[in-house]
């Protein structure tokens, strides 16, 4: 099964402008029979990889707080699949956006994988970036 790996969320802040340029990266590593799955059927869509940005807030509500989701959606299945993808989600959003309760906001990234072929979902967190927003 594909895996997820090495999630990092990044947050540029342009203070004059309030604005926040928000990077997530990583990779997703799959396996010899994916690879050959997928360069067989190079023209059918057989991974699909979301990102989303919420707020961590386990404590107050009990549900973490849904704030963006990412327009693009990332297709994997090509004739030349390589073992290791690189992956990349870039956007610019107002602070407030961010600004996802009382005190100090806490954002982090979820990226879902989901092999069509299975009908399996692999979900990775990125790390917890604070700041006032």
């Amino acid at each position: 099964m594909a895996t997820i790996q090495n999630v990092v969320l990044s947050l540029k802040r342009d203070k004059d402008r309030n604005l926040v340029n928000v990077k997530v990266t990583g990779k997703i590593s799959f396996t010899k029979l994916e690879q050959c799955i997928m360069k067989t059927c190079k023209d059918s869509p057989l991974f699909k990889l979301k990102c989303k940005l919420f707020g961590d807030d386990a404590w107050l509500t009990g549900a973490d707080d849904d704030l963006y989701t990412f327009p693009n959606v990332k297709v994997y299945s090509d004739g030349s699949p390589a073992p290791v993808e690189n992956f990349e989600f870039e956007t610019v959003v107002g602070e407030s956006l961010l600004d996802e309760d009382f005190g100090k906001d806490e954002i982090y990234a979820k990226v879902k994988l989901y092999n069509l072929l299975a009908g399996t979902v692999a979900a990775k967190n990125s790390n917890v970036v604070t700041g006032w927003f």
